[in-house]
């Protein structure tokens, strides 16, 4: 009676050892079914292409056309791949093709006289200075008062961002001289302006339109610019 009831004891350990094999077994199933989602996610991701598109922190700059262009909209979103901020244009009578742009990292200030909202946002660790011209926000190629072109805001709605924390328009900038040029190395000179200087209705030597992007850290940015209808976007990686 004894022998039978270690008989027992015994079959029931070796059932209770047996179903904690069972549990580690399904939680090591588990984990290898999150290790294999992760890695699936990651499979997905890299299967987009972005670990081929081209981008550096080094500053981006082409020539501006000879025919000033009109903001229209201003655009942030979300892509797999970047956050992309796209200005959209009105060719302004010229050829079909995107104003000139410099995009570049600067440090405060980020233009000399020209107050922003980004320079005290204390989630902007790094700025992406956007300059884009010849463009003007007035078009006063006709009779009567200028027409506005942008109606869009100073700062821009950002939704499921990765590292944009702040658009904004630097609606006070002061147009740019021609004699000026772009980038830092080429932001001041020694010719003093005319006072009686007025520059003809949207002169392309004396318009441009300069935005600035907050980034929570230094990140790989790029340009894409096109055409139908004329737009510039600077796809900042994730």
């Amino acid at each position: 009676m004894i022998a039978t009831s270690l008989v027992v004891l015994a079959l029931v350990a070796l059932s209770a050892c047996g179903g904690g094999g069972g549990s580690s077994s399904a939680a090591k199933n588990e984990r290898g079914t999150n290790t294999s989602k992760k890695t699936k996610e990651s499979e997905k991701t890299k299967d987009l292409g972005c670990r081929f598109i081209v981008a550096s922190t080094r500053p981006r700059e082409t020539t501006p056309p000879p025919v000033t262009e009109f903001l229209t909209t201003a655009v942030a979103e979300s892509a797999p791949c970047y956050d992309k901020i796209t200005f959209t244009f009105d060719g302004g009578g010229g050829d079909d093709v995107p104003p000139g742009y410099l995009v570049e990292y600067r440090k405060k200030p980020y233009l000399e006289g020209a107050v922003s909202s980004t320079a005290g946002f204390s989630e902007a660790k790094y700025v992406l200075y956007v300059e884009m011209r010849p463009v003007s926000v007035e078009d006063r190629r006709f009779a009567g008062r200028p027409r506005s072109t942008y109606k869009g805001n100073l700062r821009l709605g950002l939704k499921g961002m990765k590292h944009t924390v702040i658009v904004e328009w630097l609606s006070k900038a002061l147009p740019e001289l021609f004699d000026r040029g772009f980038g830092n190395d080429k932001s001041t000179t020694t010719l003093v302006p005319d006072p009686a200087f007025v520059p003809a209705p949207n002169d392309p030597d004396y318009s441009r339109v300069v935005w600035l992007i907050g980034v929570d850290e230094k990140r790989p940015f790029t340009v894409d610019a096109a055409n139908n209808p004329p737009r510039i976007s600077v796809l900042v990686m994730r």
